[in-house]
């Protein structure tokens, strides 16, 4: 999209609404324009406003040379910077990125309804059901998530589950440019705990669920629990729907200061789910509301999916959807790639390749392909944990394992961290299981040995990375190599099951 070009007067008055910033201008006619909000130098164009945000490992103000080199018009710090720069000079460079970002791509969220989801499990899944309902309500609505950004049959890739704040509102510009009247936007914790969420007003926020995760930035449950509530806050949502099969979605529920539509198998539920069964062919769930009882159907499969879709209804109602057209929207959307991708069968074993990366996601993910396999057939469960992230999971995801006949350890990407060490902590939760546990480092040789060793009625289960199609193992990541798990599974099909049958004892 081509960004508007915005006086430096504007800039400085949005900046002065933000509470608790004031704001110090240093140069810089009213008359001056600049056009696009950048937090990288890399990426900084001739006009841009270069944003210098502190990070973990970085601070923006050392950039600035390099950025005005490239043409920064202006920058926005947080102390004065020795340049011939106009610059505002704020006490939170982070603060300011929602409002101006909004700004600086001409305010498109005004011209979007915006749905919010968030939740441990099942934010791409949801938000894609939402989106579907949406579509089959006539409304040209787009979607920014782990997967990218869709609309319109255009697609754009992104680096963050939730953008940073330029680049989203940058995104949803492009949305209103193809048509779109409504955007659904995956909320991560991190992105509401560190503003990128901030500006923006949603019809219905989505909460999908609760469990221990990301506590390497959060620090405890309770400070991680307590980011994604922020998306229920008045003035930043109209309305919840909430799922409230764990007491976390019961707690939010209860103290959220909006209007909640509840959703789950209780009997306070305003969206109950009244049975369900799922299968190869895909899930089908029957709910009731206050319209009386709906049954829906969907390609998706998996129990896992029930509440997904349970909520992706629920929020149809909330925005007025009739429930025909959630219906047909439901029945239409295809599993996201990644999310339980269920490859072979047909007499080769069925494969699933899905994204499950906590302890309880994976559990579910069992029991699921548990549900598809034949007459005496085993799950085979490929698994390993990301390096550098969430340790205190790795016992955990072990323990769910154990619930395979078959364990596959290997490499999820260790991220400099000692792989070993890695399938190590992993062995600790699988201590006593009496599944055959086998260690296969090479994630490639692990995937295509356990579709080797698997037999027809059995289903292999590869977990962890999903959609990813990168695969690092240093702290550098130039070193990453091209690894797509749907990619190599289908290649171990056709190559252990057109070929030799023999490949299949020796493995198992």
């Amino acid at each position: 999209m081509r960004l508007p070009s915005i006086p430096w007067s504007e800039v400085e008055h949005r900046a002065r609404t933000v509470p608790g910033s004031p704001v110090t201008r240093a140069g810089g006619a009213d008359d001056l324009t600049v056009r696009g909000l950048v937090t990288d130098s890399r990426r900084v164009v001739p006009g841009s406003l270069f944003a210098c945000v502190r990070g973990a490992t970085s601070d923006g103000h050392r950039h600035v040379p390099a950025a005005a080199a490239a043409g920064a018009m202006a920058l926005l710090v947080d102390r004065p910077v020795e340049t011939s720069l106009p610059q505002l000079c704020v006490p939170s460079v982070r603060a300011q990125l929602g409002p101006l970002g909004a700004l600086l791509a001409g305010d498109p969220a005004r011209a979007l309804g915006l749905v919010g989801v968030t939740g441990s499990n099942g934010k791409t899944t949801t938000s894609a059901l939402v989106r579907g309902v949406l579509e089959a309500a006539g409304t040209c609505t787009g979607v920014v998530g782990t997967l990218g950004a869709q609309v319109a049959g255009l697609s754009r890739e992104t680096a963050l589950t939730t953008p940073e704040a330029p680049e989203l509102h940058e995104l949803l510009g492009a949305m209103v440019e193809a048509g779109a009247r409504r955007a659904v936007v995956e909320a991560s914790s991190i992105a509401l705990d560190m503003g990128r969420m901030d500006g923006l007003a949603f019809e219905v926020a989505v909460f999908t669920g609760f469990e221990e995760d990301h506590l390497d930035h959060h620090g405890t449950v309770e400070q991680y629990w307590a980011s994604k509530a922020r998306l229920f806050e008045p003035g930043r949502t109209a309305a919840g729907v909430v799922v409230t099969d764990d007491p976390w979605g019961r707690r939010l529920a209860d103290q959220a200061a909006v209007r909640v539509t509840r959703v789950g198998s209780g009997a306070d539920a305003d969206v109950r789910v009244l049975g369900w069964r799922t299968g190869a062919a895909g899930t089908e769930v029957l709910l009731g509301d206050d319209a009386g009882g709906h049954r829906v159907r969907s390609p998706l499969v998996g129990r896992v999916h029930v509440t997904n879709l349970a909520a992706a209804w629920a929020t149809g109602r909330v925005l007025g959807v009739p429930p025909d057209r959630i219906a047909a929207g439901l029945a239409a959307v295809a599993p996201p790639r990644g999310r339980n991708t269920v490859l072979g069968g047909s007499g080769r074993p069925v494969v699933v390749v899905d994204y499950a990366h906590t302890p309880r996601a994976l559990a579910a993910a069992v029991d699921t392909v548990r549900d598809l396999t034949g007459p005496g057939g085993r799950v085979h469960l490929v698994v390993g944990a990301r390096g550098r992230r969430d340790r205190y999971k790795r016992q955990g995801l072990g323990e769910s394992a154990r619930a395979a006949d078959c364990v596959w350890l290997t490499n999820e990407g260790s991220h400099g961290e000692d792989p070993a060490a890695i399938r190590a902590e992993l062995r600790l939760g699988l201590l006593g299981t009496p599944a055959a546990v086998r260690t296969v480092p090479d994630r490639r040789e692990a995937i295509t040995a356990a579709v080797r060793a698997a037999g027809p009625a059995d289903v292999v289960l590869v977990v962890g990375r999903g959609h990813e199609t990168r695969l690092l193992d240093t702290t550098d990541p130039r070193d990453a190599v091209h690894l797509d798990d749907a990619e190599v599974v289908a290649a171990a099909l056709a190559a252990a099951h057109d070929g030799d049958d023999g490949l299949r004892e020796r493995a198992s």
